[in-house]
């Protein structure tokens, strides 16, 4: 299976729900909420790990559920328990409970059905989420930033989202899925959403799903854990050796779970690459310094060999703290983290220092 049911959900993760209207504690919930803004000191599970009382943590790959979202879902079969019981409130627990001030909320990856709904339902379909979306930022103030889903197969509907989003709703960024059916993000049929999205100096943030192409190839082994990787690592070429990196420059790119497969393979692309005949347009310096300056986050890649791919390839300042909550819970991604051996002050950049630069709100 593909989309939000792939996705691996590791023992002890924390479930949440993301709705505006789900909380019958609403009142005591809004009241936690203003007194954590207000400077009230983290709590006693964040010094343990040893996270600085002064010092900001902010989750770039945070997802949210709305009662649209789920309803939604439902209709492609039963929810799985950390999407069914989701709520606003668990998600501020969660960020309280481990010191993570705040966390821009995204969707995970959607069902490939999606991809093939008569358009206006999609348009529909994606603009109630947005306003969900921008409802949870109003019902939990200054706890959480926006990356407002796209789906770039639409592109008409997808250019009135993108006014709508930015102009109307003030997202930081947007959402957008590592591929569309059998398309991914350099195909020309996409180029007028990022033309229009360079013009904005947008955010573009990128999470991986399964292409129509590529789903359920292996037996008992699902998409979460061979696909999303993979078609991280087939966004960034489609991107790359297609020239869109070098016609949309002031696009800001992030990319999911530590890149992929990207870390690992990127010697070998550059490698491999050195002879195509257009080499000169999409990566003059190489491969490996046009992949230098794009962004990416951790959720879900915190491990030992992980990070060590990812900062032999990256410098810091490129590389943010994720979660993919609640598929994985913050705590794990924390431990991860800090047992990455990184310095204070690199420690403080991926923690929240490249976030706030990218997104000065935060």
């Amino acid at each position: 299976m593909t989309g939000f049911f792939a996705e691996s959900v590791q023992p002890g993760a924390v479930t949440l729900c993301v709705d505006a209207c789900c909380a019958p504690n609403r009142r005591n919930f809004l009241k936690n909420i203003a007194t954590f803004a207000a400077g009230a000191a983290l709590p006693s599970s964040a010094l343990a790990q040893g996270t600085s009382p002064a010092r900001k943590i902010i989750d770039m790959h945070h997802h949210c559920y709305s009662p649209r979202m789920k309803e939604a879902l439902a209709r492609g079969g039963s929810l799985a328990p950390f999407i069914r019981d989701w709520t606003l409130s668990r998600t501020v627990e969660e960020l309280d409970k481990n010191g993570v001030s705040k966390a821009v909320l995204s969707l995970s990856s959607i069902p490939s059905e999606w991809f093939r709904m008569d358009k206006d339902a999609l348009r529909g379909l994606v603009r109630g989420l947005n306003e969900d979306g921008a409802q949870m930022l109003r019902d939990a103030p200054n706890r959480f930033g926006l990356f407002a889903f796209l789906s770039i197969s639409d592109v008409e509907g997808t250019l009135k989202e993108i006014e709508y989003v930015f102009d109307v709703l003030k997202a930081d960024g947007v959402g957008i899925t590592t591929s569309y059916g059998d398309k991914w993000p350099g195909d020309p049929a996409f180029a007028p959403v990022f033309a229009e999205l360079n013009r904005r100096k947008a955010i573009v943030y990128f999470h991986p799903g399964a292409p129509f192409c590529c789903g359920a190839l292996v037996p008992n082994v699902g998409d979460s854990l061979i696909e999303y990787p993979q078609d991280t690592n087939r966004a960034v070429l489609s991107l790359m050796f297609s020239g869109a990196f070098k016609r949309y420059p002031d696009i800001r790119w992030i990319f999911s779970h530590g890149g992929g497969t990207l870390p690992m393979l990127a010697a070998r692309i550059d490698h491999l690459s050195k002879n195509a005949k257009n080499r000169a347009e999409f990566a003059p310096n190489g491969v490996e310094a046009e992949l230098r300056k794009l962004y990416f986050e951790t959720a879900n890649a915190t491990s030992a060999p992980a990070l060590a791919a990812l900062t032999k390839l990256m410098p810091v300042s490129q590389i943010m703290f994720g979660t993919d909550f609640p598929y994985l819970s913050v705590a794990q991604n924390l431990e991860g983290l800090h047992a990455g051996g990184f310095n204070d002050a690199d420690m403080v950049a991926i923690e929240s220092g490249n976030a706030m630069k990218l997104i000065p709100r935060l």
